[in-house]
């Protein structure tokens, strides 16, 4: 296997910059960071290439993979206004008429969002289906997987975990002892830390066997009530304050406030925000957020995914 010249989009935060950090770990991986920013962080991977990246033009853009010998694209751009989406658009047009990429991951990560309102009513789904056909439509040109993770475990340890990931405390806010809980709570749900999702992404961009139409990493299977009873246990043995919502209330946007979402109101819109919550909270009752399949720990089983018990105990013990 030879060298692999990597170009993530986003690569500077979030999922992108766990990526970022594990790809640039592999002497065999080139890993570039594409951002609209001319200078990095000052702490990004000193190994780490920084392109700025003209994503409003195709054609330089692609000139600049080419020019980088670029045979991977990731893209981790968060799904946050329309300009995000045509940046992403912009980016499989280049890359597809780059002489040099072979490989797209888009930016999708998490679940399935081509599933109907009634399993998961989010307001920027259709934006981000259109992405996603246009990459299908690169096929003859362009081998893609995407990737789901399930939620990510990493909100469940915040601030006292390793993690790059924006605050996000879905349900269960371990340090308030406050839940509001979607549905019975008893529905399983798949959880992966993002350190774990870029361990098993080096894989794919380590190997040279065709890529899947989707790929399927989970780090641990457990509902809502046994995270609960773990975070439970973890701070002393307190209970937690508990509050259920209905999925009828769920579908109509209707969710309960737990302390941590108030917190985040300065980052994300109140409106905003609950929308989301509310439209997860559909996706784990009614089944979305636990993948079915063949997953790829099957394949490198050498990963040992941290499992939702140790990282809750290994976060929040004696706190």
């Amino acid at each position: 296997m030879g060298i692999h010249h990597v170009a993530i989009a986003g690569g500077s935060g979030g999922l992108g910059r766990t990526l970022t950090c594990e790809l640039c770990k592999d002497e065999e991986i080139h890993v570039y960071v594409l951002s609209r920013k001319s200078k990095p962080p000052l702490d990004l991977a000193s190994n780490a290439r920084w392109l700025e990246a003209p994503y409003d033009n195709i054609d330089e853009l692609s000139k600049l993979l080419d020019s980088n010998s670029i045979d991977t694209v990731i893209s981790t751009l968060t799904p946050s206004a329309p300009e995000v989406f045509l940046a992403q658009d912009n980016l499989i047009l280049a890359a597809s008429q780059s002489a040099s990429v072979n490989r797209f991951i888009p930016s999708e990560w998490g679940i399935d969002s081509s599933l109907n309102d009634e399993h998961l009513p989010l307001s920027f789904k259709t934006a981000k289906l259109s992405s996603l056909a246009l990459l299908r439509q690169q096929r003859s040109r362009l081998s893609h997987t995407v990737v789901y993770n399930g939620y990510f475990m990493d909100y469940f340890g915040m601030p006292h975990c390793p993690s790059s990931m924006l605050p996000e405390t879905p349900f269960i806010d371990i340090a308030a002892r406050k839940a509001a809980i979607p549905g019975s709570g008893h529905e399983p749900v798949s959880w992966t830390y993002t350190q774990d999702v870029a361990k098993y992404v080096r894989e794919l961009v380590r190997s040279e066997d065709p890529w899947p139409a989707e790929t399927l990493i989970e780090g641990d299977k457990v509902s809502l009530n046994e995270v609960l009873a773990i975070a439970e246990q973890a701070r002393g043995g307190v209970k937690f304050d508990v509050v259920h919502d209905s999925l009828d209330a769920l579908r109509k946007g209707k969710i309960s406030e737990i302390p941590a979402y108030v917190a985040l109101y300065d980052t994300f819109p109140k409106a905003v925000l609950l929308e989301w919550m509310a439209a997860f909270g559909v996706g784990i009752v009614t089944g979305v957020f636990d993948l079915g399949g063949d997953l790829l720990n099957d394949r490198y089983k050498e990963i040992q995914p941290v499992k939702m018990r140790d990282f809750i105990w290994m976060c929040w013990e004696g706190r």
